[in-house]
């Protein structure tokens, strides 16, 4: 049954600023992580200023910008069932609807770029629906289990042949890797690769660092924030929102810091070939699954809290551009650097270190910081959000201001 004829589209004019600004910091790290996949990992970047830039990276946005990326999908989820259960009588189409539009989208994005998120994002909120009527503690407390799934998971692993495989290829030198690949190839060669990504396997590697199990904790503690109305209603909740970015920053700076001193003594690696003893690693996946989270959460909290003050507005208003452009920031970041690395475009893949693909990334979010602002001067909406609107309500939207 089509949604009732009340329902309509939030108001631009209502849109929660601060958690725009969140989103547009947060697609920045999104951006650049992704951008880091072809090819900046390799060990054979060893220069003292691409170490630097790779630390940063790593220490800074890896993992952190998706964590806080996938709470504000899990705080959309909470507002947009809330919407759905006052205003169309009860019923879930309308938010099935609009996730299956979304799953959708990430099909063609997935064509594109492997790494799609918005799939499983999909696919996460249709079981999040199931924890609705759970309450926020109960949630809470759910939300810490499923993170220590990576840690205890990671100990308990034993690599299988496939695994071992894919970490010897992964110290091939960049030279050999880029021959005969794909994505050198002709977009039809690229399409039928990164097909083999579609549907997302949110049941495999739940033993990852960015598995569904974390990204599900993530989704949980976005969907209590929404429900809560902590960011919907900022001065009564103003007291835990300082604390969430004081106890955020310190635990998450003092856990990236006890990492990198892993790393640097005991050869501790979270995403790469690990030489650690197993309790040094352990140590170390709990550092980086809660660290990371607090971190997350961290950044958030300090950006509801500069929000509040009226000298950083303007200063925060191009990245509330970019975050009412969510949709269409993520996928037009996706074109930029496959047209950087692909060989449909400037073939860039495997040639570039941690300090060349940061300035690309940087390069591009400025590009969209400045498109994003030309096209709300114009249009109500992102290319990308109209078309998901429209497709949503079945009815084409006004665009134009």
């Amino acid at each position: 049954m089509p949604a009732p004829a009340q329902s309509g589209p939030t108001d631009p004019q209502t849109r929660l600023r601060s958690v725009d600004a969140i989103r547009g910091f947060a697609l920045f790290g999104v951006l650049l992580v992704n951008m880091y996949n072809f090819g900046a990992y390799a060990p054979e970047w060893g220069g003292s200023v691409d170490r630097v830039f790779s630390t940063l990276m790593h220490s800074v946005f890896e993992t952190k910008s998706l964590r806080l990326f996938s709470l504000l999908f899990g705080f959309g989820f909470a507002l947009q069932l809330a919407r759905v259960m006052s205003q169309d009588g009860g019923s879930l189409w309308f938010y099935f609807r609009r996730l299956l539009i979304l799953f959708v989208f990430g099909m063609a994005h997935a064509l594109l770029y492997d790494g799609d998120i918005l799939m499983e994002y999909a696919a996460l909120g249709l079981i999040l629906v199931l924890f609705r009527n759970v309450g926020n503690r109960t949630l809470l407390i759910l939300a810490c289990v499923l993170l220590v799934a990576f840690p205890v998971g990671n100990l308990l692993h034993t690599p299988g042949a496939e695994e071992i495989a894919l970490q010897m290829e992964d110290e091939l030198p960049l030279a050999v890797l880029r021959v005969d690949h794909p994505y050198l190839d002709s977009p039809i060669d690229v399409f039928e690769e990164n097909a083999n990504a579609i549907p997302p396997q949110i049941w495999s590697d739940l033993h990852g660092p960015e598995s569904s199990l974390t990204l599900f904790a993530m989704l949980l503690l976005g969907f209590c924030i929404g429900r809560g109305r902590v960011l919907q209603e900022i001065n009564p909740h103003s007291s835990l929102v300082r604390r969430v970015f004081g106890w955020g920053i310190g635990i998450g700076g003092i856990s990236a810091l006890i990492e990198w001193w892993l790393q640097q003594w005991f050869g501790y690696a979270v995403y790469s070939v690990n030489t650690a003893p197993e309790g040094t690693r352990f140590l170390g996946d709990m550092l980086f699954a809660y660290g990371s989270t607090a971190l997350a959460l961290g950044y958030g909290a300090g950006i509801v809290l500069l929000a509040q003050i009226p000298q950083w507005r303007p200063l925060l208003r191009p990245l509330q551009n970019l975050g009412r452009m969510a949709l269409t920031v993520y996928l037009s970041g996706t074109v930029m650097f496959t047209t950087l690395f692909y060989g449909w475009g400037f073939a860039q893949l495997f040639l570039l270190g941690p300090a060349a693909t940061t300035a690309y990334a940087v390069l591009f979010f400025i590009l969209q910081l400045l498109f994003c602002n030309w096209w709300l001067n114009r249009f109500r909406f992102g290319p990308a959000e109209w078309l998901w609107r429209s497709l949503t309500y079945m009815k084409l939207q006004p665009l134009l201001l």
